[in-house]
């Protein structure tokens, strides 16, 4: 079993973009609304990326818990010229609806994404913009020199900001694709035929041996927090009989904020390319 460094990667991501950044004035705002210490957490691990690369970050955080006075704010940094990339940082409190904030973000701006016009994009095969998660992914597939094409590829997680985007991405590669999620009768049947299995659930051990053959490709981006104890999808039992596997933490994280710093540099290129 090899175990994929997500950090290694990340670090190399990051050096390059060091170097694309330097000289341009790249600024991101990270959106959070208190009330959450993970927001913040997530927050602050983006801030200590951005200060690592020479990209300026402000995190705004909003006591607000009206969806209109979010939106007013991000209406705000559209029109501040001095801010290249807005982000909102999930979790979100009850009551507040991700995809309408993002649908005001200036779409130059969208460094996740998650703009309808980067999604639309997205699924026509113009990868413009790329959802930092599922960009992740493939950029640790692209480092392990993982080949897609022709693959039996399973995704268990069919979020707006996983699942889709990331099906849609190894479409476009040419993997045979399937999708799990909550409602899926005999997910076994499907993990078992996996050669790259991909899962986000969130579920502590959701994945053991029974559920995967010996020698599959598999990436943990699920996230499941016990105490001051980080786990993921993925069982020991399951780990040991991948050829490859990502390990929570230190796997798909670093890549996913790294992959946010490579959209904050691309934005800054379109907005300035008029």
């Amino acid at each position: 079993m090899h175990v994929i460094d997500g950090r290694k990667i990340a670090q190399e991501m990051e050096e390059e973009i060091k170097r694309n950044a330097e000289g341009k004035e790249i600024k991101i705002v990270t959106v959070v609304i208190e009330g959450n210490e993970e927001s913040w957490l997530f927050a602050r691990l983006k801030d200590k990326a951005c200060k690592r690369v020479g990209i300026k970050h402000e995190i705004l955080g909003m006591e607000c818990r009206k969806q209109e006075e979010i939106e007013k704010e991000i209406e705000g940094l559209n029109k501040d010229e001095s801010v290249t990339g807005i982000n909102i940082q999930l979790p979100l409190p009850e009551g507040i609806n991700y995809l309408d904030l993002v649908k005001k973000i200036d779409v130059r701006k969208d460094i996740e994404g998650m703009h309808p016009y980067n999604i639309g994009n997205l699924l026509l095969g113009r990868e413009e913009m790329i959802p930092c998660t599922p960009k992740a992914v493939l950029k640790i597939l692209e480092h392990e020199r993982i080949s897609l094409q022709g693959k039996d590829v399973v995704i268990i997680n069919h979020s707006n900001i996983i699942g889709k985007p990331l099906a849609m991405l190894l479409l476009n590669r040419n993997a045979t694709v399937a999708i799990c999620h909550v409602y899926t009768k005999d997910l076994i049947s499907y993990t078992k035929r996996a050669e790259i299995l991909i899962t986000a659930t969130g579920v502590k051990g959701l994945i053991k041996g029974e559920h995967v053959n010996e020698g599959c490709i598999i990436i943990d981006a699920g996230i499941k927090k016990e105490g001051n104890r980080v786990y993921g999808d993925v069982h020991e039992s399951a780990a040991e009989k991948a050829k490859a596997v990502t390990p929570v933490p230190g796997g798909v994280g670093p890549v996913t904020i790294a992959s946010m710093l490579e959209n904050a540099v691309k934005a800054y290129e379109k907005i300035h390319k008029g």
